[in-house]
């Protein structure tokens, strides 16, 4: 059992210099960031009682909606003045010259950006055991993995190093660590934000995702960067936006709601209804997720919800979670083709099988491949058929120790909403003391985002008063 009494408590408002004093403390056992930002204690005067010396961020903004905000960024996004690896060694030197847009965002909004945060081997990956910078430890349990592909950025929220981060979800790298390490991710419907500045893996499937301790918070990052960028030919126009639109739905039943302060929403869920898993697929979870998810759906119908039991074929799901897999393989054989043919250390091993594996399928197997992702539409539409939103496990298991095999199906679940552009995230599952972190994944419709936001920020809330199963 891994011992916790080390382990900082995070809270919503979690200060630079407690996020500073968690980093060089912990940061040389975790190994969750890459590189920092310079200056940062004194650029952001640090006070000594533990607050951030007034509401005065990295872009001399006031009073902005993160002032004081700090945030961890996953090595795939650029973050101007540092390296800019992409989790491989053949960029090791490579040195972002700008920010890519949805940093600006932040930055703009007052949010104080940290570093860039440990992730797999160009995001193709399930563990963050990466063989150029090294292993990120699990924060809640040293030994285990973090996840992947975004396990650092899942990693430095869980340890009190940040309040939120960045990464990137192609089949569930941002919402498989954040049940990983119990906290909260969020993947917006594809092309809320836009993927410019962004290392890709695979263009149909990549999504910036959100990570933080709690769902408030997720509200409060997401609200500033899912803006459509007229410059990304990935993104998409929705309308209307994602979370103001959310946040009126989940203070409209306040007396005084106003769109920043953000009260809590109404707990009730009598009006919703929710596709859950059947008998036969519970039964096919690791034990410890199957009994925090069945309490789970207890809790939510005794707060009123309605759950309906579906079945899912799993082979169908790992088919599709193949197809994908192919898709990522052969992007990169045309996105890193330079790299790959330089026979030198820049690029492992592993990635390179990977990276020839799919330059060597034919155009049949390809088409194949995306004919098998486009099934995915209809397997999500006949789930979702008159409900709101699915609720699963986030993933089949729990976090597994480093010394034990990946498990091929710790995606199944996640890439559903990556085929489909869907909207869903992960929330971390009331369970008991010295228990390993379980997620809940909630997806909804493709654009449907505030209600997702409003429906997840709800179920917490009911979590918060329920007992750990």
């Amino acid at each position: 059992m891994a011992d916790m009494g080390n382990m900082p408590k995070y809270q919503s408002a979690l200060s630079l210099k407690e996020a500073l004093i968690n980093i060089a403390r912990d940061n040389d056992r975790l190994n969750i960031f890459m590189d920092m930002a310079s200056g940062l204690s004194s650029a952001h005067g640090c006070s000594g009682d533990g607050s951030d010396g007034g509401d005065i961020d990295n872009t001399g903004a006031i009073h902005n909606a993160l002032a004081g905000f700090s945030v961890a960024i996953k090595a795939n996004i650029a973050v101007r003045g540092l390296p800019f690896t992409a989790g491989m060694g053949a960029f090791r030197n490579r040195i972002a010259e700008q920010d890519a847009p949805v940093v600006t965002l932040l930055r703009e909004a007052g949010a104080i950006i940290l570093g860039t945060v440990n992730m797999d081997e160009a995001a193709l990956g399930a563990e963050t055991n990466n063989p150029h910078f090294g292993r990120t430890e699990n924060p809640r349990w040293p030994g285990f993995t973090a996840g992947g592909s975004s396990g650092g950025s899942a990693a430095a929220v869980a340890a009190g190093f940040a309040r939120a981060a960045l990464g990137t979800d192609t089949m569930g790298s941002c919402r498989i660590p954040a049940a990983y390490c119990g906290v909260v991710g969020y993947k917006p419907s594809y092309g809320r934000i836009g993927m410019n500045g962004i290392e890709p893996l695979s263009r149909r499937l990549d999504h910036v995702g959100v990570l933080a301790a709690n769902m408030a918070d997720i509200v409060l990052v997401a609200d500033v960067v899912c803006q459509f960028d007229s410059s990304c030919i990935w993104a998409i126009d929705y309308a209307p936006p994602a979370v103001s639109m959310a946040t009126s739905a989940a203070t409209a039943h306040t007396a005084d709601a106003t769109h920043r302060t953000l009260p809590n929403p109404i707990v009730g869920l009598e009006q919703h209804r929710f596709a859950v898993l059947d008998e036969a697929s519970v039964q096919r979870l690791q034990p410890a997720v199957a009994k925090a998810y069945q309490q789970a759906v207890r809790t939510l119908r005794g707060a009123g919800a309605i759950t309906i039991a579906r079945s899912v074929d799993p082979t169908l799901l790992a088919a599709v979670r193949r197809a994908g897999l192919l898709l990522c393989e052969a992007e990169l054989a045309i996105s890193l083709a330079a790299e790959y043919q330089r026979d030198d250390a820049g690029v492992s091993q592993h990635l390179r099988s990977m990276i020839a594996f799919g330059a060597h399928k034919s155009a049949v197997d390809l088409v194949r491949a995306g004919a098998k992702m486009d099934a995915a539409i209809l397997i999500e539409r006949q789930l979702l058929q008159g409900v709101d939103a699915l609720l699963w496990p986030t993933a089949p298991q729990t976090a597994f120790a480093f010394d034990q095999p990946v498990p091929p199906d710790q995606a199944d679940f996640t890439c559903l909403a990556n085929f489909t552009g869907a909207a869903a995230l992960s929330l971390p599952l009331p369970v008991g003391s010295g228990s390993m972190p379980v997620g809940l994944q909630i997806m909804t419709r493709r654009g449907a985002d505030a209600e997702l936001l409003a429906i997840g920020w709800a179920i917490e809330k009911i979590f918060q008063l329920a007992p750990p199963s």
